[in-house]
């Protein structure tokens, strides 16, 4: 049965001070911090590292269509948090930080949509084609794999690569992701339960009498509103490796950001989340703080607590489709159409009608999914 308020309060200050791990979410780390070089100007690096993490946070890297932020770059000293001097391949190097709340709020008032820290990991393939020769890309100490990781990881995209062992040999062959049999590639990934799948493949063309490299991908997308994906394809080519990797990296994060990003409102709506499968308070512990990670988060307050539900108010600067969106990539909480979860094999007890109620009210249900 649901009880009042403010012993579960207390009782939840206790249950925080004593719990020491929380279930993770898929979320990337770092994304208001900048890596830039030391060898120019204070206010050359100031104003790169504000463009790093805005180009990260957007996937947009021209920004010269938005003369607010422009401005802002010529004063990005505000925007500073602290700094540091690191030596990094011979080089010196500065690691920033910058001020989430101050970028989120300029990003905002510019009608800007921000891709926030929760992000699908993405499993990669590589083949690349050399004269005749197709293989795998492999090994990890490879230049395009290198390459292809700090570019990634530049952007704050989660990528794994494969193990291309025996067991992923004898279902999937470099000719399967060259063309882009997806029902191949499907069957050889599940093992991995990535949240996404790319295949990229690389060759060299003729341009202009130049010869270049390309790249090509194809990756999984998904289809809004439905549990379908689509594949999109793209290529780019460049002279060098490190330009055209480069250059995917900014692709990449461009489109990812298109259909994940979310414009932040300044109006606050209130909307009523119910979870099921809450064994104690420390899981609703638990749930409040993934919640309150989420980008678009202003408040989350548990207004009602049964022996196996919960129910929380949250105030969103999104709407409850984006918010629904984002939690695709937390593996911690599974979006539910049902009041409990027996028929997905989540043993729970009886509840009474009340605490039925309590669920069918909410206007999103999820389950909490320990690991």
């Amino acid at each position: 049965m649901a009880f009042q308020m403010q012993p579960v309060k207390l009782l939840l200050a206790t249950v925080l001070v004593l719990c020491s791990t929380l279930v993770s979410a898929i979320e990337v780390n770092n994304l208001y911090v900048a890596d830039v070089s030391a060898e120019q100007s204070q206010r050359q690096w100031q104003s790169n590292a504000l463009t790093q993490v805005i180009t990260r946070l957007t996937g947009i890297s021209d920004l010269s269509a938005f003369p607010a932020i422009t401005n802002e770059l010529n004063n990005a000293g505000k925007y500073v948090k602290q700094f540091e001097s690191v030596r990094q391949n011979g080089t010196s190097r500065l690691k920033v930080l910058l001020d989430a709340k101050l970028i989120n709020l300029l990003l905002q008032q510019q009608e800007i949509a921000i891709w926030g820290a929760h992000r699908p990991e993405i499993l990669v393939w590589i083949v690349q084609q050399q004269g005749a020769d197709r293989s795998f890309l492999r090994r990890p100490d490879n230049e395009l794999v290198q390459l292809l990781r700090q570019s990634l990881a530049e952007h704050g995209i989660p990528v794994t690569l494969p193990l291309y062992d025996m067991d992923d040999l004898m279902l999937l062959s470099e000719t399967d992701v060259w063309a882009g049999f997806w029902q191949a590639i499907g069957q050889a990934s599940s093992r991995y339960r990535p949240d996404m799948v790319m295949t990229l493949a690389f060759d060299e063309v003729s341009q202009d009498g130049e010869k270049k490299l390309r790249l090509s991908w194809q990756r999984q997308s998904p289809v809004q509103g439905t549990n379908q994906t689509r594949i999109v394809r793209n290529e780019i080519t460049a002279a060098e490796p490190s330009e055209l990797m480069s250059a995917f990296g900014v692709a990449l994060t461009a489109e990812l950001a298109a259909e994940q990003a979310v414009v932040l409102q300044a109006e606050q709506k209130t909307y009523q989340l119910a979870v099921s499968n809450l064994l104690n308070l420390a899981d609703v512990v638990t749930v409040e703080t993934l919640l309150n990670r989420v980008l678009g988060v202003a408040a989350v307050t548990l207004s009602e607590y049964s022996a196996n539900e919960a129910r929380f108010a949250v105030n969103l600067h999104i709407e409850l489709a984006q918010l629904t969106r984002i939690l695709q990539w937390e593996t911690a909480l599974q979006l539910s159409d049902t009041p409990h979860m027996a028929s997905l094999g989540v043993n729970e007890p009886a509840v009474s009608a009340v605490e039925l109620n309590l669920v069918s009210q909410a206007d999103a249900r999820y389950v909490f999914i320990r690991r």
